[in-house]
């Protein structure tokens, strides 16, 4: 059976630890808002790995099919962050 999952939900992670929770390309620091901004000011994916050469065209690819879901780009907040370094989640 092919996998009904978007490409994205294998390549885009959210941890509240990590940059908020903003969703990130597995594996990495970078967040789908920087790719996203990178690509609206101009950048082309190839000025973009050659930025960051830890990512692929499939990376970029699944930013902009997570962007184009609308969803949000973060939905924690502090209070989470410190509930979850308390331990309390």
């Amino acid at each position: 059976m092919k996998n009904k999952n978007p490409i994205w939900q294998d390549r885009i992670v959210t941890n509240p630890l990590i940059l908020a929770g903003k969703p990130t390309i597995k594996g990495t620091r970078i967040s789908v808002e920087l790719i996203m901004e990178l690509l609206d000011g101009g950048r082309s994916e190839v000025d973009i790995i050659r930025m960051y050469s830890h990512i692929t065209p499939e990376d970029i690819r699944a930013c902009r099919d997570y962007a184009a879901t609308g969803a949000k780009l973060s939905n924690v907040t502090w209070a989470d962050i410190d509930a979850i370094m308390d331990g309390k989640r």
